[in-house]
């Protein structure tokens, strides 16, 4: 897993805990429109952690061609040859 994509996850992960945490013992001096908010980084946050596990899974199974994989563009001696 690439260290940004893991790094992105954990840290969804971790706020969706908090938030879940104060979603089910809320501040009652908590304005309606704050736990409103609250729940769009809610949403935020699970789309986010969607996306990175998907990513990292992509990732995994090689869906790119890395830097220093052979027949990257890095790779080749004369960048105007290369053949996509």
């Amino acid at each position: 897993m690439l260290v940004g994509v893991d790094t992105t996850w954990r840290a969804r992960k971790r706020e969706l805990i908090v938030q879940a945490k104060w979603r089910e013992h809320p501040n009652r001096d908590t304005p309606e429109h704050v736990r409103d908010q609250a729940e769009l980084w809610a949403g935020h946050a699970r789309t986010e952690l969607e996306w990175a596990k998907s990513l990292s899974k992509r990732l995994s199974e090689g869906a790119y061609t890395m830097a220093d994989d052979p027949g990257s563009w890095r790779t080749v001696s004369d960048h105007l040859k290369i053949r996509f």
